[in-house]
């Protein structure tokens, strides 16, 4: 059950690790840090933790969970009860573990055994990633609000027609559903006809993009809907282009029953339109074609440009010569003049005290009672480019931090590697002298696995070529005496393998060496040892061998207790290989171990 837990003002954080002694440690080191932590041990604990209601800001998350579930499939359960932002901190890193992260709404993955700080580093960003993201779900909302508060009725469609999206008053005018409608055949719910003829009328477009590429609007229209109400209405059709000017989508627009032309834009603060205009948070502007004179702009637009709405009405840009930067303003025109619109231009715009803002620029022409308007739309995308930005960043700096991670290990097993060789200088028992040499070179072998890596740049496989010929190098010079004995036959392929079983293989490779070099030839006997390494089919084969005195006849390599050989045997079926050996006496010793190149979990 959860440890006792101690108020902290930085932010809640729910840790789901079994090991005990690793969540104390992350759990005393993150409550020094100012936070609040909750232990649990296994999933039914965390699920219960997140469905009582308690208070938690960010779930830190272990993969490898004795339980039921593991961390991932545990993750996605949460998930489905409350939004709460998951990092996942675990011993695992191969390929499959990592897409299977993948799939899944997570904010980061750390190798378990990263430092604390960059455990509380990753956090940080988690935590700051949530808010800005909670931040922008706000804003969608906004969006959908206004999208619904329209006092037009507007639906969106697919470019085969298809409806998208619709809002409430035009499933009023129409006289649906919403789950009646969407995804279906605007035809098979519009019935739209022109008022005089009362002949039906289709849209030729569908399925013709090339066929709609600008607004067009219709007066005189009428829709007959479900119960059989006539509604006079205005249609406008607009496209919704993509960069490259192929048709995504089409919005309708109805307005019911315009009795009189409408030549500006609405100024009467009790029209739904204005209201809508007013307080979208999009920052909105509308000018005439013929000379650029503003007819209205909104808050939202007064704010990003600083722009004072009595100072800009009935002048046109040059008059009143408030752009930030008069050179994006000459790139937009002629892109302006060349395309007759603006579909997404990015423009930046900084104010007196330095704040700056990141926009981009649409604009729409629109006919009103014969004359020509343009619709200028600037959306703020500021916040938008500075979590991208960041974003690249931290997966910058992960890799960083990943191959910094893989060198500190490395020299790590180093140091313990030359504390016990310190130690065996004071032993004078030649037995518990070998033992120090064994332990020695048994870390040596995982040593040589983290210096590939990080001398490598795919941080997530190793080179066995180089690793094995590195490690045969290094044992050489540890146990060689008299170099012109002991020759070493190497023969490999170049194969790459995950870090999560070229460490078991390492130390199989190493056990074989050293048993070889230690037994093979005695009384200062010369020979060669051989290791082959290939890949056939979908196995990888190791060989060792040598010429040796062989083994002798009560040695059991394949089921007896010699220490060395048990854990041979047993990282064998880690890598879930088979174990091979031939041995006559006189005649040297071979051993062989293939195992599937792709490892199951």
């Amino acid at each position: 059950m959860p440890i006792a837990e101690i108020k902290h003002s930085l932010g809640h954080i729910l840790l789901v690790e079994d090991e005990a002694i690793l969540a104390v440690s992350q759990a005393e080191f993150l409550k020094l840090k100012g936070y609040s932590v909750q232990h649990v041990s296994n999933s039914y604990d965390a699920i219960d933790f997140v469905t009582s209601g308690e208070r938690a800001d960010l779930i830190l998350m272990d993969i490898n969970l004795s339980d039921e579930l593991d961390g991932i499939q545990l993750a996605k359960k949460i998930l489905e009860i409350k939004e709460i932002p998951i990092l996942f901190v675990s011993g695992y890193s191969d390929q499959k573990i990592l897409n299977r992260v993948a799939d899944l709404k997570h904010y980061g993955f750390v190798p378990k055994i990263s430092s604390p700080d960059i455990v509380e580093c990753m956090i940080k960003s988690a935590l700051k990633l949530h808010q800005v993201e909670q931040s922008l779900a706000f804003r969608e909302k906004e969006l959908r609000i206004t999208f619904e508060a329209m006092g037009d009725a507007v639906i969106v469609l697919t470019p085969e027609g298809q409806i998208r999206d619709i809002n409430q008053n035009a499933l009023n005018l129409l006289g649906y559903q919403k789950l009646e409608v969407i995804g279906k055949e605007i035809s098979s719910f519009l019935y739209l006809i022109q008022a005089e003829s009362r002949m039906r009328i289709t849209y030729s477009f569908l399925n013709h993009s090339e066929g709609l590429m600008e607004t067009k609007r219709r007066n005189d229209l009428m829709i007959i809907s479900r119960n059989g109400r006539e509604i006079n209405v205005t249609e406008t059709v607009s496209p919704i282009l993509d960069a490259n000017k192929n048709l995504s989508g089409i919005v309708i627009v109805f307005r019911e029953n315009p009795e009189t032309p409408v030549l500006v834009p609405p100024k009467d603060s009790e029209s739904l339109y204005a209201k809508v205009f007013q307080l979208s948070p999009i920052a909105m502007a509308i000018s005439t074609i013929k000379d650029g004179t503003y007819l209205d702009i909104n808050p939202a637009m007064e704010t990003i440009f600083q722009f004072e709405k009595e100072k800009v009405i009935g002048r046109n840009t040059e008059e009143f010569k408030a752009w930030s930067d008069p050179e994006q303003i000459q790139r937009l025109n002629a892109i302006y003049e060349q395309n007759g619109r603006l579909s997404g231009e990015r423009m930046s715009v900084r104010h007196a005290d330095g704040k700056q803002y990141e926009v981009l620029v649409f604009s729409q022409a629109m006919d009103i009672s014969g004359e020509r308007f343009v619709l200028w739309i600037n959306l703020d995308v500021t916040k938008i480019l500075d979590i991208e930005g960041r974003l690249a960043k931290s997966l910058e700096e992960k890799d960083v931090l990943l191959k910094e991670l893989q060198h500190r290990v490395k020299n790590t097993l180093a140091i313990i590697s030359g504390l016990l060789n310190l130690e065996s200088f004071k032993v004078e028992n030649e037995l518990a002298k070998q033992s120090f040499l064994n332990a020695q070179s048994r870390i040596m072998s995982m040593s040589k696995v983290y210096e590939n890596l990080y001398q490598s740049e795919d941080l997530e496989s190793v080179d066995l070529r180089k690793y094995i010929e590195d490690l045969v190098f290094s044992l050489h010079d540890i146990f060689v005496l008299n170099p012109t004995k002991i020759k070493f036959d190497v023969k490999l392929e170049d194969i790459r393998l995950d870090l999560k079983r070229t460490l078991p293989l390492g130390l199989i490779v190493n056990e074989l060496l050293t048993n070889a070099l230690k037994y093979a030839y005695p009384n200062d006997a010369s020979g060669d040892i051989r290791i082959q390494l290939i890949k056939s089919n979908d196995h990888i084969q190791l060989t060792v061998g040598d010429d040796g005195v062989g083994l002798p006849e009560s040695v059991n390599i394949e089921k007896g207790n010699h220490f060395g050989y048990e854990l041979i045997r047993s990282l064998t079926s880690q890598l879930k290989g088979v174990f091979s050996s031939v041995s006559k006496k006189g005649e040297g010793l071979n051993i062989i171990i293939s195992f599937p190149i792709h490892g199951k979990d």
